[in-house]
């Protein structure tokens, strides 16, 4: 993350709302953490001793976290950053909206140009937030169902009743099974079009040419669906590998095999792991501060 650290934690310094920054350092191979302790000793530095994923390493910053006592936490990529108020008008609206345990701001690309083409999509599932958008009437906040983890500001009391990102994940499906859980216990998932982000357009994770970060996205995904709360996790199982199983098939039958083989794979670590599964399925149903 060399190339986006000093653009995250310079947009952090510059918050009209205080802010205590801490980094979670996964191995990295590059100088993030030579640029961190010489250009920013008030940062907060957690080095892991290899990567942990993204949502083991940080559910590590949001326990560390919690433990200053921190009321609310701000997820920030590394490839992110936030207008100076976002932060005081993300705050502002969870103190308003209590029942509200994830908020995002709108994502622009990374010179704030536009509205970010990977963030499209989430919005399209509201059209009453793409139409207000568009015409400039849009309100403070919007409920959706899912909002993509880049740029999220959680609260305590949810924290502290839903918990953190669930282990099992590596890269990929971890926040959408955050939100779901988060919805399952009854907190709101939401995003203010007037608070702004900026996260980089690079490539998708599971478009890499490498065949295990393709397998990894692939049971990211898998794992999400079996492992949603609000439905029975037999059903669950049955639909959801009936589904890739045809989807790794039809893969082979257009010469991906590439894709074939990184879903058929993503289906055995799968299959081996149901067990593991079914426990943090039920985990996630209690009301706790899991995995923090």
């Amino acid at each position: 993350g060399e190339s986006w650290i000093q653009g995250a934690l310079d947009s952090l310094q510059q918050s009209r709302y205080p802010v205590r920054s801490l980094v979670v350092d996964n191995a990295s191979s590059d100088e993030t953490v030579e640029i961190i302790t010489s250009c920013y000793p008030d940062v907060e530095l957690l080095e892991m001793g290899s990567n942990l994923g993204f949502g083991k390493a940080n559910n590590k910053g949001i326990s560390r976290a919690l433990s200053y006592g921190a009321d609310y936490v701000l997820l920030l990529n590394q490839d992110a950053k936030v207008a100076p108020e976002t932060v005081e008008q993300l705050v502002n609206l969870m103190e308003l909206h209590p029942d509200f345990g994830i908020v995002s701001p709108l994502h622009l690309d990374y010179e704030g140009k536009k509205i970010a083409s990977r963030f499209l999509p989430y919005m399209a599932k509201n059209a009453q937030l793409i139409s207000e958008v568009f015409f400039g009437t849009e309100k403070d906040l919007y409920e959706m169902s899912f909002v993509p983890a880049a740029i999220w500001l959680i609260s305590r009391r949810m924290l502290e009743g839903v918990g953190g990102f669930d282990p099992l994940f590596f890269l990929g499906g971890e926040d959408n099974d955050l939100c779901n859980r988060a919805r399952f216990h009854g907190f709101k998932v939401g995003v203010s079009p007037r608070a702004l982000g900026c996260h980089s357009e690079g490539p998708e994770n599971h478009k890499t040419t490498s065949l295990g970060a393709r397998s990894y996205y692939y049971y990211g995904q898998i794992l999400r669906f079996i492992k949603a709360p609000e439905n029975d996790f037999i059903s669950n199982s049955i639909s959801v590998l009936g589904s890739w199983i045809r989807a790794s098939i039809g893969n082979l039958t257009i010469l991906n095999f590439k894709d074939s083989l990184a879903i058929a794979l993503a289906l055995l670590k799968t299959g081996t792991s149901l067990h593991r599964i079914w426990k943090h399925y039920n985990l996630s149903k209690r009301q706790d501060s899991l995995w923090l």
